[in-house]
């Protein structure tokens, strides 16, 4: 079934705000910056895609967003919707909420979150968040593989779908917009973090992280109150490291390695 701004609204439980729906576009967020660098921001709304031709994720890097079966979804706010901004707790709110609307749906898929922001289901990354500051807004993307059923050679090993089955992306994209809208209210209270740490594979694991030119490696002991990720290095010297920082982190001994 194909994307339909009625009947998302139809589904959502919420307030309805603006959507947009484009058949295809090089990248919902890229277009959503572009929107608030020429239009006030005075209220949220949402821009969604059938497919991305140049869709990204953090430090840029390529999500693949093919035609019909995936979420391609940005939402774009108004800065003094989540001032001051706290780019971490924001991230991780954001992957609560799109873990525990994907649960409903899929009760029988397993779903963790690599920190920070990689959605993952049976170790292959389904999905992905963005939070991008612009032009006194700030978007907040969310990129999700459905039911997409094959993916490029270069990243076969690492990508995967939430299912198999088709379904009707409408639903599930009402109650993604239901769940952000009810987390941005009270997102500075880090409230979910809990549900984070529990859905976060890596703490108590080894791990490597690269921080610009520099590797560390030691054991990831904690995500503090700021979503930020607390490594702790064989000398017992505690790193706190946040997303920004972050080019890359590994979990050597996991299944993912992306």
């Amino acid at each position: 079934m194909s994307l339909d701004s009625t009947a998302i609204a139809a589904w959502q439980a919420g307030p309805r705000l603006p959507l947009t729906v484009f058949r295809k576009i090089p990248s919902t967020n890229g277009y959503a910056k572009t929107y608030a660098a020429s239009h006030a921001v005075t209220t949220a709304q949402a821009f969604l895609a059938e497919e991305q031709t140049a869709g990204y994720g953090k430090r840029g890097r390529a999500f693949y967003s093919p035609p019909a079966t995936g979420v391609y979804l940005s939402l774009l706010v108004p800065a003094a919707t989540v001032t001051p901004l706290a780019p971490g707790l924001l991230t991780t709110g954001t992957a609560v909420a799109v873990v525990t609307v994907l649960q409903r749906f899929f009760p029988a898929a397993l779903f963790h979150v690599k920190w920070v922001n990689d959605i993952l289901v049976a170790n292959k990354k389904c999905g992905g968040i963005l939070v991008e500051q612009t032009h006194q807004a700030v978007v907040i993307g969310i990129g999700l593989n459905l039911f997409t059923p094959q993916f490029p050679a270069a990243i076969q090993t690492k990508a995967g779908a939430v299912t198999e089955q088709p379904v009707d992306r409408n639903i599930v994209i009402a109650g993604l917009l239901d769940a952000l809208q009810a987390l941005l209210p009270d997102y500075h209270t880090g409230m979910f973090l809990p549900a984070y740490r529990a859905l976060a594979p890596m703490l108590g694991r080894p791990v490597t992280v690269q921080v610009g030119e520099t590797v560390l490696a030691g054991t990831a002991t904690a995500i503090n109150t700021a979503g930020a990720l607390v490594v702790t290095a064989a000398d017992g010297q505690q790193h706190v490291l946040t997303a920004g920082e972050v080019t890359k982190v590994t979990l050597p001994a996991n299944d993912y390695k992306g």
